[in-house]
């Protein structure tokens, strides 16, 4: 019987593992994982609050097809219509910026739109050299600096033209403007922009990691094997391969991070792969709770560009679903970290609270609890020779037969539903 082992049981193992149960019935599919925790799609309950402790994760994508695919997975969902803002200069502005811009006062429309517009007009079509280039290419000068570069320092904790700009062009990754979109807006009329995200859908009950455990009830019903097991080595031994010295398998698919993963692979592999995954960086993210005695606005998640506040984005979690205790709300703060930083989270706790109280987002009377959560990968970094280094890494594991898949198995900003469309392309 042949037997495939995957390597990490977050959302891409388990869908890898629904996906090529499917497909191969007669297979024996293991997953090796050290916590079987949800990874990033985690939920955590504090005294009546419960919190996604990974992050504001929801599930929405282009095709109706793949959200279908993922909400039949199992559980039940609810479907939300977007309320999602851009804090800027003390204005709610609709999310996404350019076609939410109708709220601002008509000298700030005019700048905006002429920004915008002048983009518009000059872009030929080139591909940006960086990041910082496609941004000032797309959204223009005052976008740019008002908005979308202070937001993006904050995020990637970089210069952004020393990052490549690959990652817009995920498919359903990034909002873009439309002309029609910006003269509606500088008029001052409503318009929905990034349509495909305006309707989303999330689990009714327990959190963002019902979408994990839904997930993993069903590659158990596939009868897909798990063993709880930090994965340590992986050896090629003629025809097969050998995991932390016992367990055999035909095929490895690995969704681990890259840059660990090369050390685990016996024998070494060439110095160029080390030196590749060497170079691969990331952030971490720690994730700030907060339990209030109060309700909460009628909003879902609001990005926060000004450069004062050490998150860059923080969300009404009680929102999302209906786990929501009588008169009180919760939220979630998101503050990335570089990676190899020490996190002080008492500090990080009181700046985001400090944070929240001065945008008048919270009263502190009225918060009951606050928790934090270190997650070491938060976030994949496009560094400009982050398409070359994912390449000599996934060459050279293709070579020795190991697929590798997922977020930080290819070393992708994919969303859920990008993680679940590569799946069903496993063979």
């Amino acid at each position: 019987m042949t037997r495939i082992a995957i390597l990490g049981c977050g959302w891409s193992g388990l869908v890898s593992s629904i996906s090529l149960r499917s497909l191969y019935p007669a297979a024996d599919v293991v997953c090796v994982d050290r916590a079987f925790d949800g990874g990033l799609l985690a939920s955590a309950r504090v005294g009546s609050y419960l919190f996604d402790v990974g992050g504001s994760h929801v599930v929405f994508s282009r095709r109706r097809e793949v959200v279908k695919g993922i909400i039949s997975i199992g559980s039940e969902w609810v479907s939300r219509s977007r309320s999602a803002y851009v804090l800027l200069d003390g204005f709610f502005v609709p999310y996404p910026f350019e076609n939410g811009m109708y709220v601002l006062p008509p000298e700030k429309r005019a700048r905006y739109g002429i920004s915008l517009i002048r983009a518009l007009m000059n872009n030929r079509g080139e591909r940006p050299a960086n990041f910082l280039q496609w941004i000032l290419g797309t959204f223009g000068e005052e976008v740019a600096r008002d908005y979308l570069i202070p937001y993006n320092e904050k995020i990637w904790k970089g210069p952004l033209d020393k990052m490549s700009a690959d990652w817009v062009y995920i498919p359903g990754r990034l909002p873009l403007p439309s002309l029609e979109d910006i003269v509606k807006a500088v008029a001052g009329l409503p318009t929905v922009g990034y349509a495909e995200q305006s309707t989303f859908y999330y689990p009714k009950r327990g959190g963002i990691y019902q979408q994990w455990r839904t997930a993993y009830e069903r590659a158990a019903s596939l009868g897909v094997k798990f063993v709880k097991e930090e994965v340590m080595e992986v050896r090629r031994a003629r025809s097969e391969f050998i995991v932390n010295g016992w367990l055999k398998a035909d095929r490895i698919v690995n969704t681990l991070p890259l840059r660990d993963f090369v050390h685990m692979l016996a024998p070494e592999p060439p110095s160029e792969v080390f030196e590749a995954a060497s170079r691969l960086d990331y952030n971490s993210v720690v994730v700030v709770g907060v339990g209030l005695r109060q309700a909460a606005p009628p909003h879902h998640w609001v990005y926060v560009p000004d450069r004062r506040y050490v998150f860059h984005r923080y969300a009404w979690i009680s929102n999302y679903g209906e786990d929501v205790p009588s008169g009180r709300s919760a939220l979630i703060a998101e503050v990335t970290v570089p990676s190899n930083t020490s996190v002080d989270l008492e500090r990080v706790k009181a700046d985001v609270l400090r944070g929240l109280s001065d945008l008048g987002v919270v009263e502190e009377r009225a918060v009951e609890i606050v928790k934090a959560w270190f997650h070491r990968y938060g976030y994949p970094i496009y560094i400009l020779t982050h398409g070359r280094d994912v390449a000599t890494i996934e060459q050279y594991l293709t070579n020795i037969g190991i697929a590798t898949f997922g977020r930080w198995g290819n070393w992708q900003y994919w969303n859920t539903d990008r993680i679940y469309e590569k799946a069903e392309t496993l063979k």
